[in-house]
């Protein structure tokens, strides 16, 4: 939870809202960390969990997330929650 914290601190710097989140596997390895990005990347889909969603999935070279703990600084949203139950997390 600390990484995540963490990451929501580097988007406050850069001026988004301060939302951070981190996807870890079965074992705790971390296989994505992001942090809100929607000004920067001029797209309201980026979120910090949605961005994680991306990366632990482009890593893992599949989009179900089986045996994945998502830990985010804020309770997701309706689209990220969306995106967390498509993805199969297991744990948030």
């Amino acid at each position: 939870m600390q990484l995540a914290i963490e990451q929501a601190q580097k988007a406050e710097e850069i001026g988004e809202v301060p939302v951070g989140a981190v996807i870890t596997d079965a074992e705790d390895v971390i296989l994505a960390t992001a942090h809100n990005q929607t000004i920067l990347k001029s797209d309201p889909t980026a979120h910090a969990e949605v961005q994680a969603l991306r990366k632990a999935s482009a890593r893992l070279r599949n989009y179900r997330l089986l045996s994945t703990t998502l830990y985010v600084t804020i309770e997701p949203c309706v689209m990220c929650m969306g995106a967390i139950v498509h993805a199969r997390e297991q744990w948030l």
